[in-house]
């Protein structure tokens, strides 16, 4: 059973285990029933890297960002960022974070455009006019999920790491294909949150979290990569989901 809303989703589902034992000789019933649903308390919240301020969506208003000739991509910190609470007890309770631009109506990928691994992927900031395309169609985001706030912190493609301290991951989209066809939608790379909180990695044991978070909360800043920004271009999505399933 899944929900999906934009940015934000709050669903609270609960389920019972039970079970009787029985013996040759004797039944027995009702004297080892075992019922446990499990809680789940999980926030999705966008605010305002300046103040801690209520926010609604992200936005880059840095001049870092108006990078009007280089080709040479420049990551800038978006003016907001999101506070990921996941205190969650649920079994099979997970948290998926990812971007349909393809269904778009007002920033609408048509086209794709070439990761450095060859895949075709549709994430980011789509070009309204171009509706996506090799030159100029995108601006990839990616986000790094902390477990300290940094009002500092910055974003480097080639140092980008998943370690116990930050995790870097870029902004998926549910139709990405690989050039040969077969899917390159992740849902263990799209993961968010799950029973050990904010999840930053996924090992040989399931997931894990940050040694840094506190009290199941942890931060996420988003990065753009600007270049060949024109006057007059306007990039933008409405199509990013946070999806609680239980599975």
């Amino acid at each position: 059973m899944k929900k999906v809303v934009s940015l934000l989703a709050v669903l609270f589902l609960f389920a019972g285990l039970a079970s009787a034992v029985t013996y040759s000789t004797n039944t027995y019933t009702g004297i080892a029933d075992f019922t446990n649903s499990g809680t789940i308390d999980f926030s999705f919240t966008l605010k305002n890297v300046i103040d801690d301020g209520a926010a609604s969506q992200l936005a880059w208003t840095s001049s870092d960002a108006f990078v009007t000739s280089s080709t040479t991509v420049k990551w800038v910190r978006a003016d907001q960022y999101a506070e990921v609470k996941a205190n969650i007890t649920k079994a099979g309770f997970n948290v998926y974070m990812y971007q349909t631009n393809t269904k778009s109506t007002n920033y609408k990928a048509e086209t794709p455009r070439t990761n450095a691994d060859k895949s075709k992927v549709y994430s980011g900031l789509v070009n309204k006019d171009l509706k996506g395309g090799e030159n100029k169609g995108y601006i990839p985001v990616a986000f790094s999920l902390v477990g300290k706030k940094n009002k500092n912190i910055t974003y480097d493609q080639a140092t980008s790491t998943t370690s116990a301290t930050r995790s870097d991951k870029f902004f998926t989209d549910f139709a990405d294909k690989k050039e040969n066809g077969s899917s390159n939608f992740d849902l263990t790379y799209t993961k968010i949150a799950g029973l050990v909180g904010p999840v930053f990695g996924q090992g040989e044991y399931g997931d894990w979290t940050g040694s840094e978070v506190v009290d199941n909360t942890a931060y996420m800043y988003f990065f753009g990569g600007f270049s060949k920004i024109r006057g007059g271009d306007v990039y933008g999505t409405d199509q990013l989901h946070v999806i609680q399933v239980t599975e």
